[in-house]
């Protein structure tokens, strides 16, 4: 049986496929990252939190996007190649990741345990083997890097995932990753009702839980769904139900629904309640993708910008924002709290997207640029 790793001629007559608002999501999903962790982070410079501002799980929200897109759009992409190539390259594939992933991501590893205080030999091995998610379950990270923990996440998915596609009937490509979220809820489950009674257990449980392949998986799905309704290789018996997602009034519907979901999780932070956000996420995404009949756009100049710097903006900005407090706490008078406020959130966002934005044109873009290369769809 072919492996799927011979090379495939990549021309540059590559097939294109464009999404005109994913960069929106992606700057969205940014943004609430370091709006969560301006007012997570104050408590440690003992500066007063916004007051009826409660948006600590906003990150979590934003990490719950980015998981829910990513799978979204990796499954989509391997779909497409899959069509047009026959196969999937995984050589191919691991390299566009590597080139897209670990120059920034080493680079934070690299300041975070060698020249800013604090990290454990045990938390640098972690990382260096992408398992930084496991590190931060153990309160190993130094919190200035933690937001590495998810890219070890993403890296350990990219392992497997792409191997579904080894199976031919796209039918059973859905059966299969349906089978490996229902699996993984219900471990998390178990570990969760076991965690009580050994540390083990709820260690587990933790790691399977800021693992998060299900918030991932479920894009996936949604994606496999979505393209089998553009280009139909087997009869969904739900896609008439499917459908219904592009109507305005479901939109709408959708759209009140998650507003009002989401802000019951910030307040009461629901247990597994990234499931449903997930799921929800990924159903505005697929609405986003058909521009055409979708109600809402995120298709902005700023947002793409934004979107476009995305990843060194969530890797780098606890840097920019620990210095600013820093600064506040110690230079800035007594100013109140309104100065205050927009002086650190005006200092930390324009100072990431600064430091993001001379990141991408002045490091990653030359790895970038190797990527393509390797790229099997033009995006």
């Amino acid at each position: 049986m072919d492996d799927g790793t011979k090379q495939v001629s990549l021309s540059k007559n590559r097939p294109k496929l464009h999404f005109p608002n994913l960069n929106g999501i992606r700057a969205l999903a940014a943004l609430m990252v370091v709006i969560a962790h301006i007012e997570l982070h104050k408590a440690n410079f003992n500066i007063p939190r916004i007051p009826h501002f409660n948006v600590l799980n906003l990150g979590k929200i934003g990490v719950t996007v980015f998981f829910s897109l990513s799978g979204f759009l990796i499954t989509y992409l391997l779909l497409e190649e899959k069509k047009n190539f026959k196969a999937v390259n995984f050589k191919a594939f691991y390299m566009r990741r590597l080139l897209r992933i670990w120059p920034l991501y080493f680079l934070v590893v690299l300041f975070g345990f060698f020249i800013y205080p604090g990290g454990s030999n045990k938390a640098l091995w972690l990382s260096v083997l992408f398992l930084p998610n496991l590190a931060f379950c153990l309160n190993l990270l130094p919190a200035i890097m933690d937001p590495i923990w998810s890219i070890g996440t993403e890296e350990q998915f990219y392992i497997f995932h792409p191997h579904f596609f080894r199976i031919k009937k796209l039918k059973h490509v859905l059966y299969a990753l349906l089978f490996f979220i229902v699996l993984i809820i219900t471990i998390q489950l178990v570990f969760g009702k076991l965690a009580d009674e050994n540390r083990v257990y709820q260690i587990l449980h933790l790691v399977l839980y800021y693992a998060r392949y299900d918030n991932m998986m479920i894009g996936a799905v949604i994606a496999v769904i979505y393209y089998n309704s553009k280009h139909p290789e087997f009869e969904f018996k739900f896609q008439v139900l499917f459908d219904v997602i592009f109507k305005k009034w479901f939109q709408v519907l959708l759209l009140v629904a998650y507003f009002i979901y989401l802000g019951l999780y910030i307040n009461y932070d629901i247990p597994h309640g990234d499931v449903l956000i997930a799921f929800m996420s990924s159903l505005l995404i697929v609405n986003l993708c058909e521009a055409k009949t979708s109600i809402y756009s995120l298709n902005h100049l700023y947002l793409d910008y934004i979107g476009q710097i995305s990843y060194g903006i969530y890797l780098l900005h606890k840097f920019v924002l620990f210095l600013v407090l820093y600064l506040v706490k110690k230079y800035l008078p007594s100013g109140g709290m309104v100065v205050e406020n927009i002086m650190i959130y005006l200092a930390t966002i324009g100072g990431t997207i600064a430091l993001a934005s001379a990141s991408y044109y002045w490091y990653e873009k030359p790895f970038l640029k190797i990527k393509k290369r390797f790229q099997k769809i033009t995006q």
